[in-house]
């Protein structure tokens, strides 16, 4: 019993160390793909992965009455809202009608429009971003309410449906940047920082396997000397 549980100790350290060699190449090609220039946003993306972090640009005009702030903590850890705004995308490109843009992070006293005119971009504007995709809501964040616009994860199909848009591009698009003079919303949200534990998890299941190899040994060791002594 005991060989079997260090064979699937041993087994299980292994996938980890698959799983750490797969996420430091990934993270590699992210970083690579994340400091080429940004290019015109793409017509068509059948392959969303292919596209994650890679700069684009974007010209048209912000529809600021469909304005959807999401719950966020912001550079300080102070709680506040990005501000995600369907863009109408200029000319005839292919790329979709609308993009979903991350303009920035506000604080929570500047959530309401009313109180932060400034930030209120009319008229053409270009935007350069980074794409990233819809994500699921964690564990123990609250469901979004659409009704109430009221946003706690970003999902392109829920918030495309909320402000019946169609022809919305599939991925965000996050600004790299504040497209206002004032000092919010402050652009630039997104980090490069993907979360790789495997490596620590690869120790803790070789771990477990020697110290039930060194338990097995004791025992195995005191099973011998009773028997010398029974002799």
């Amino acid at each position: 019993m005991t060989i079997i549980m260090v064979i699937i100790l041993c087994f299980l350290g292994n996938w980890q160390v698959e799983r750490l060699n797969w996420k430091l190449d990934l993270t590699q090609k992210l970083e690579t793909r994340y400091d080429l220039p940004p290019v015109p946003i793409p017509a068509t993306v059948k392959d969303t992965d292919a596209w994650l972090y890679r700069h684009v640009s974007v010209s048209g005009r912000f529809l600021h009455m469909r304005e959807m702030p999401l719950y966020s903590i912001g550079p300080t850890g102070r709680p506040g809202y990005d501000l995600f705004t369907p863009l109408l995308i200029s000319g005839d490109n292919g790329a979709g009608k609308y993009v979903i843009v991350n303009r920035g992070w506000v604080p929570e006293n500047l959530k309401e429009q009313v109180s932060r005119p400034e930030t209120i971009k009319s008229g053409q504007v270009h935007v350069t971003g980074v794409l990233r995709k819809s994500w699921a809501r964690e564990r123990f964040a609250p469901e979004n309410d659409p009704v109430h616009n009221l946003w706690f994860f970003g999902d392109i199909k829920a918030m495309s449906e909320a402000q019946h848009m169609t022809d919305v591009f599939p991925m965000f698009l996050y600004a790299d940047k504040s497209l206002t003079d004032g000092e919010y919303p402050i652009g630039g949200r997104t980090r490069l920082k993907l979360i790789n534990n495997h490596l620590d998890y690869a120790m803790t299941w070789y771990g477990l396997a020697i110290v039930l190899v060194i338990i097995y040994l004791i025992f195995s060791l005191q099973k011998v000397r009773r028997s010398e002594e029974h002799f």
